[in-house]
C-alpha cells in the first residue's frame, strides 16, 4: 500500500492525538530487507523521542525485518508499540498461489523470498508490545483463485496472522483492504498504541 491508501487510517489516528508520518517503500523493486533498511534510515531522520509503528499486510512483515536488522547492532529506534493489520507473518498462501501467474510473478518476485513465501521470515527480535488486528470477512483476491482454504480476510488467512510473540491478537469482521478504512480498526489501533492492549479497561475492572 502506498501512503495515499493509509491516509484514512492516519486521519483517524490524528483525531485521537497522534502525529502521523507516512513512509513509502517499493515492494516491486526492492526486497523486504532492503526496504527495512530504508525505513530504518527514514525513522532516524524523523529524530523523535517516541514512535509507534503501524504496518498493513506486507508492511508488517517489513517491520519484522526492521527489528531483525537493528537487533544485530543496537536498537536505536524511538520507544513505542507496534500494530499490524492483516500481516501474513507466517507467509501468504494466496501469494504462493498466484506467484506463478505471468502477470503477477514480476510484481511479487522481490517480496516472496524471506516474506510472502513463508520461509526464513525473521523472528520477532524486540520486546516491544505487538498487537495484530486480523480480518475475517472473506472478500478479496481469494475469489480469483476459487476461494481461500480456511477463514481469511479474503487475501490473508487468519492462521497466517498469528505469532507466539504477539502480545494480543484480535479479529474483526473486515476484508483485507477494508482494514484500512474502518473506524473500528482505527479505534482498536489507537487503543493498543496508547495502552498496549485492545481491551478497554472499565471502572469495574480497575476495582
Amino acid at each position: 500500500m502506498n501512503p495515499l491508501e493509509m491516509r484514512y487510517l492516519g486521519s483517524q489516528l490524528e483525531k485521537t492525538g497522534f502525529n502521523v508520518h507516512y513512509i513509502y517503500y517499493q515492494s516491486v523493486l526492492k526486497s523486504p530487507a532492503e526496504n527495512a533498511a530504508i525505513i530504518h534510515e527514514k525513522i532516524k531522520q524523523l529524530n523523535l523521542p517516541n514512535l509507534h509503528l503501524v504496518g498493513h499486510s506486507l508492511g508488517g512483515v517489513l517491520l519484522m525485518h526492521l527489528f531483525d536488522q537493528i537487533n544485530a547492532e543496537k536498537d536505536d529506534l524511538p520507544e513505542g508499540r507496534v500494530v499490524m493489520l492483516g500481516s501474513p507473518v507466517k507467509g501468504s498462501w494466496i501469494a504462493k498461489k498466484v506467484s506463478e501467474w505471468p502477470i503477477v510473478s514480476p510484481l511479487l518476485a522481490k517480496s516472496m523470498p524471506n516474506a510472502l513465501s513463508g520461509t526464513d521470515i525473521p523472528d520477532w527480535k524486540t520486546d516491544r508490545d505487538w498487537g495484530m488486528i486480523a480480518g475475517v470477512k472473506g472478500q478479496g483476491l481469494g475469489l480469483l483463485t476459487g476461494g481461500m482454504p480456511s477463514t481469511s480476510d479474503g487475501t490473508v488467512l487468519l492462521e497466517e496472522t498469528f505469532h507466539p510473540k504477539q502480545k494480543e491478537h484480535i479479529q474483526v469482521n473486515k476484508s483485507h483492504t477494508a482494514l484500512l478504512f474502518s473506524k473500528e480498526v482505527a479505534a482498536l489501533t489507537s487503543q493498543f498504541l496508547n495502552t498496549g492492549s485492545f481491551k478497554v479497561i472499565s471502572t469495574n475492572d480497575q476495582n
